[in-house]
């Protein structure tokens, strides 16, 4: 977008090079001194060359320097979404790579632009101290130069406030990506965790020598003797007597015997599984779980005796 400032310079560009066409008057010139003459015209003609070149060149840094600032506004004027993280001028994070390399070509320009304006300071110098002619036509290049010098250090502010943006967001990702890794490592650990269950089957005898399972209740007949009791659960049970298993890919085990009955004593709902055979609590064969949330609701500990 060309603001009114480059349009007036445009236009100061474009009257000085006509008013400048017939450059000085040619006064004072002997008829009779064709050497004299000859040497004037010469130096006409190149003062209006270099005139020329002089045009030519601020009206190519003004265009330079016009385009810069049309990429500078497109890249300020980024509209918001709803990205996780957003610049204060409304950059996403996911975007910091293109918008940089944008500003660095920008960088590269302006950088050519200060080249441009340098030289042109330079040849407006000499041509001040060379010709009388130029020198109102020179005032007004130079200004034009100063102007020009202005829109550089604003788009150098500009693009260093871009850079600024792009840093902070880039450590901004760099934190929320470690934050996003703890958090989800300890997900990871809560759901291992949370589906974390653990199995065990052997001989009343076997599970008791191992502290898994205790007697309560019964009937003791004679000295000897005792009937009616009930195994169940010890108090505390010890992870490390058991097989540690996931309870989202556990869905069957297969009892170590296939002629021999089977029973779970843990607080575990059989609704909620299926054998081949069952019979008033026994039964034979693998044992599938249907239902594995409800089935491990009661406990993480499931034994299995064998009878």
């Amino acid at each position: 977008m060309i603001t009114p400032r480059l349009a007036s310079m445009t236009a100061i560009l474009a009257l000085s090079a006509v008013a400048c066409k017939g450059g000085g008057t040619m006064a004072a010139i002997p008829a009779d001194s064709t050497a004299y003459y000859r040497a004037q015209s010469e130096n006409i003609a190149l003062i209006s060359a270099e005139k020329d070149s002089l045009i030519r060149d601020l009206t190519e840094t003004t265009r330079l320097i016009t385009d810069v600032s049309v990429e500078l506004a497109t890249i300020r004027s980024t509209p918001a979404t709803n990205a996780p993280v957003v610049g204060t001028e409304g950059m996403k994070v996911d975007d910091r790579a293109e918008v940089l390399a944008k500003v660095r070509q920008l960088t590269a320009r302006i950088r050519q632009s200060e080249s441009r304006l340098a030289t042109t300071r330079r040849r407006l110098d000499s041509l001040a101290t060379s010709s009388d002619s130029l020198r109102s036509a020179l005032a007004v290049y130079a200004s034009t130069v100063v102007a020009l010098e202005g829109m550089l250090a604003d788009q150098k502010t500009t693009i260093q406030t871009l850079t600024d943006q792009i840093g902070t967001l880039t450590r901004q990702n760099v934190q929320l990506a470690g934050e996003k890794a703890v958090l989800e490592d300890t997900v990871t650990v809560m759901d291992v965790r949370e589906n974390e269950v653990y199995y065990v089957i052997g001989t009343k005898k076997e599970l008791m020598s191992r502290g898994i399972i205790s007697e309560e209740g019964g009937t003791r007949f004679l000295v000897f003797t005792r009937t009616g009791e009930t195994l169940v659960p010890a108090a505390v049970l010890d992870p490390a007597q058991f097989t540690k298993a996931d309870r989202r890919t556990l869905t069957e085990l297969a009892m170590p015997k296939a002629n021999k009955d089977y029973r779970v004593i843990s607080h575990h709902d059989m609704a909620y599984a299926e054998t081949d055979r069952m019979n008033k609590g026994r039964f034979r064969g693998a044992m599938r779980i249907t239902a594995p949330t409800a089935f491990w609701a009661p406990s993480k500990f499931l034994i299995i005796v064998e009878h």
